[in-house]
């Protein structure tokens, strides 16, 4: 028993001063952010893609951000999946009570079978881009971009090294239910590792003229289900880095109901095993924090049982430092975010002690989360139905226009509704 709690022990601690480092890492990030005095000048032509499938409820914040941006030069291409699509109706009737002069709406394409949806609309939009564009940036329906989100995302850009500029997903659950708090409390973990590893985020994100003309782009999207992950792969061949932008923390309030959560959590998992150079770092760390979690709370039941109580109290503090230390990285992290969201005018209420105290059933979560992804071929996303059997093998077994969900579907199952 001594061998295992050995190497329990061991594997906590490294993973306790791995998360303690990378969360220095993202504080680093937000204080540097939060000390500068005023917005970059940097705004290059730009063209802003909005893909749609479903009308979102917050649909119409995003478009009202989006069109009132504090950039001088930007064009709006909103591609929506079909002619029937909710969403159509909708943003004809927005543009025509609130005009926009470079603003373009368009239906996707007939799609090949063999990308995701969202991908498929945005080669459509890249193909469509003038030709004096610098940057390209897109942005998912439940996104609200505030005032300067543009010229805060592109910013990075200015800098020739750099081909990516992610923005970075915050949830700030209005609502203490499990599944929203489970979601919550594995992307505050999450966003640590993306940042880390350079694992860039689709819902807020621009793109350097090199990387979005080069036609490994739109080949790798147009054979690809996601359209975020894979981006480190095509920038370092490309000789180009992932920039994380903390000005363009955007705050999703949704609430999730736990089966939805844990269905979003495999799918985000799924995305970074096909296309994440790194996957088997996220994979076993999250596996070895579950299992050497496990074995020394075993442990130390039965040290204890035994007489053995310094082993016993040795195995419990392990525990409290490990999961202590990712518990300080997260509310270090949490309180900067909140500050960050706040100066520019937004709020939401931070709950630190709920979240720390769903940390620990949030492991085994995401343990049976990455099990599932391993296995996944199969992803039933919004009402579409793929089949993937490797990174670039992608078929669509299930395609029909969006419907209404049932009338008596609950808020609580709403998921991402762009494409």
């Amino acid at each position: 028993m001594l061998e295992l709690a050995t190497i329990s022990v061991f594997c906590l601690l490294c993973f306790a001063l791995l998360n303690l480092y990378w969360g220095q890492r993202v504080a680093r990030l937000y204080q540097a952010h939060l000390a500068q005095k005023s917005h970059s000048s940097y705004t290059p032509s730009a063209a802003v893609v909005l893909s749609l499938r479903g009308n979102d409820p917050f649909l119409a914040d995003c478009l009202q951000g989006l069109l009132n941006q504090d950039y001088p030069a930007y064009q709006v291409k909103i591609v929506v999946d079909h002619i029937d699509d909710p969403a159509f109706a909708f943003v004809t009737q927005y543009l025509a009570e609130h005009e926009h002069p470079h603003c373009d709406v368009s239906i996707r394409e007939v799609s090949n079978g063999v990308c995701g949806l969202k991908n498929a609309s945005l080669v459509q939009a890249i193909r469509e881009v003038d030709n004096d564009i610098e940057v390209l940036a897109w942005l998912d329906a439940d996104v609200i971009p505030h005032r300067s989100w543009l010229r805060e995302l592109v910013s990075p850009l200015q800098d020739p090294e750099v081909g990516v500029a992610s923005g970075i997903r915050w949830y700030a659950p209005r609502h203490a239910n499990p599944g929203t708090m489970v979601r919550h409390a594995w992307n505050t973990a999450a966003m640590m590792q993306m940042v880390a590893l350079e694992i860039p985020w689709g819902g807020s994100i621009a793109l350097s003229r090199e990387i979005f003309t080069h036609p490994q782009l739109t080949n790798s999207f147009s054979r690809m289900l996601w359209d975020d992950t894979g981006l480190k792969v095509i920038a370092d061949q490309l000789g180009r880095r992932v920039a994380f932008v903390p000005a363009t923390t955007m705050v999703n309030r949704e609430s999730i109901s736990f089966d939805s959560c844990f269905r979003y959590m495999t799918r985000q998992l799924v995305n970074a095993r096909y296309y994440h150079p790194h996957w088997w770092l996220v994979a076993g760390l999250g596996l070895m924090m579950a299992v050497a979690q496990t074995a020394l709370l075993v442990l130390s039941v039965l040290f204890m049982l035994q007489g053995d109580l310094t082993a016993a109290a040795s195995s419990a503090g392990v525990l409290l430092f490990a999961n202590g230390c990712v518990a300080v990285a997260i509310f270090r992290i949490s309180l900067l975010v909140h500050k960050t969201v706040t100066a520019r005018g937004e709020h939401f209420q931070r709950q630190p002690l709920r979240t720390l105290g769903y940390l620990g059933i949030t492991v085994y979560i995401f343990a049976a989360a990455l099990l599932a992804a391993m296995r996944t071929r199969t992803i039933d996303w919004r009402g579409v139905l793929y089949h993937v059997t490797d990174p670039f093998n992608v078929q669509i077994m299930h395609y029909e226009p969006y419907r209404h969900p049932e009338a008596n579907a609950s808020l609580l199952e709403l998921e991402h509704v762009s494409i």
